[in-house]
């Protein structure tokens, strides 16, 4: 009777981990897995969230004029903002540590005619020489002080980087009073330094949950000047009118909250031991 429950119960338990999976970003490996994972979900929802709508004019009105500039694409997931940067005439790499993800960005490309040049790479040891490109983009990737280093490294002198997260405000622990509109945010601890947790459910019988680190407004300034740059602007994009048509609540709560950030920075000496972050 004992060896029957035990089987039983490990069966149950073999259930439970494919419906219910925890990742640590943290962990290359982990990550890996995780966003092949989601890369099928994550993609369909991409392009017409209201995330990329509001994000893609700010970031391209930061940018100024690409036409003609070489640009790494450092976490560039299913590749829509990497179309965008090619259709406007940058020579676009875009590297993700997810396969899956990157078999969406070559999707995306050929759906739209665009020419990118894409890698399988971690981020934090980026394979390409010293001073490679004009810019560096990492859209809504998980930041630490080792991948700015590394977007450094492969910058040219005076090259640009910009960095988008979503902003501490919401990232922060804490919760909205409502689901409706015109609720508030209640922000419980800004400074937390417990992991946070992305609840994913790619389809009706499974939940990933990415547990990773998030970091204040100053940690961020501060990892991106140690880094060797100079700060030109920090914007809080609002939403368009568009979004109040497809989705007012996160209109609502955008246009009153911000919810994303984003740096542009330039380079503008070598990184040296004494001015490094300390994570």
């Amino acid at each position: 009777m004992l060896v029957v429950w035990s089987i039983i119960m490990e069966a149950l338990n073999i259930k439970q981990y494919e419906r219910f999976r925890v990742y640590d970003d943290d962990v290359p490996k982990q990550a890996e897995r995780a966003y092949n994972e989601i890369a099928e979900w994550y993609s369909a929802r991409k392009r017409g969230s209201y995330e990329f709508k509001i994000l893609l004019s700010a970031i391209l009105n930061l940018l100024k004029n690409i036409h003609g500039k070489s640009l790494i694409d450092i976490g560039c997931g299913p590749g829509v903002y990497s179309v965008e940067f090619a259709k406007r005439g940058a020579n676009v790499i875009g590297i993700d540590i997810s396969g899956k993800m990157l078999d969406k960005a070559r999707n995306n490309a050929k759906k739209t005619n665009m020419e990118l040049m894409l890698q399988k790479a971690d981020a934090h040891f980026l394979p390409f020489m010293d001073e490679s490109f004009d810019i560096a983009v990492l859209i809504l990737t998980i930041l630490n002080a080792k991948m700015i280093q590394e977007a450094a490294r492969v910058l040219k002198p005076k090259g640009f980087l910009l960095f988008s997260d979503t902003h501490p405000i919401i990232e922060s622990k804490g919760r909205w009073e409502s689901d409706t509109i015109g609720a508030g945010r209640i922000i419980e601890d800004y400074f937390s330094r417990e992991k946070r947790e992305w609840r994913i459910e790619p389809t009706s019988e499974e939940t990933i949950i990415l547990k990773y680190y998030t970091r204040t407004i100053e940690q961020c300034v501060n990892m991106i000047a140690n880094a060797g740059f100079k700060i030109l602007r920090i914007a809080e994009p609002r939403p368009g009118i568009e979004i109040r048509e497809s989705d007012p609540v996160h209109y609502d709560r955008c246009s009153r909250v911000p919810y994303f950030i984003i740096y542009l920075a330039q380079k503008i000496h070598e990184q040296t031991d004494s001015t490094k972050w300390k994570a």
